[in-house]
């Protein structure tokens, strides 16, 4: 028997040489993708290891992870604090409105005044100042939701208008 397949390999020398060199060339052709692939991974290697102390790819995505979920929880912090700011900010005072007007025929120059200051709930307050060539007076009338708490006159409801035309932030 181990001569006849030898008999049968001398026989068919030129089929089996080219039957040789044709897996010598598919190995070659598989050996040069591999070693394209080898080279793509090593270069994502280097680039995922870079500035690190160099421990194992687990050691260094477990780090990785550590540090997305720390920065997950301090974006968490900082979207409850934005919220928190805006709540307080609605009730800050973000609108205003100015009228300038001459209170009296004789005193020119628009010397008084009324200004409203409101915040985004419409909550503030109306000051006015009359001024004349003898005194000055001043009146503050507080506003709940954009109601007065005593009737405006015609420029302080001008400067309340002007208010609420704005817009805040």
């Amino acid at each position: 028997m181990p001569g006849s397949w030898m008999n049968a390999i001398t026989s068919h020398h030129a089929e089996v040489d080219t039957a040789l060199v044709l897996a010598v060339v598919v190995m070659v052709a598989l050996m040069s993708a591999l070693y394209v692939r080898v080279g793509r991974l090593h270069r994502l290697y280097l680039r995922l290891t870079r500035n690190t102390s160099g421990g194992n790819i687990e050691e260094i995505l477990v780090g990785y992870m550590d540090t997305v979920r720390q920065v997950e929880q301090r974006l968490t912090r900082l979207e409850q604090r934005v919220d928190e700011l805006a709540q307080v900010q609605r009730t800050c005072l973000q609108r205003i409105g100015l009228v300038r007007f001459d209170a009296f025929e004789e005193v020119g120059g628009k010397q008084s005044f009324a200004v409203a200051l409101t915040n985004a709930q419409e909550d503030g307050v109306v000051l006015s100042s009359v001024y004349s060539r003898r005194d000055v007076r001043i009146y503050a009338k507080s506003l709940h939701a954009g109601k007065p708490s005593h009737p405006l006159t015609d420029e302080e409801q001008q400067a309340l208008a002007q208010a609420r035309a704005q817009r805040p932030e």
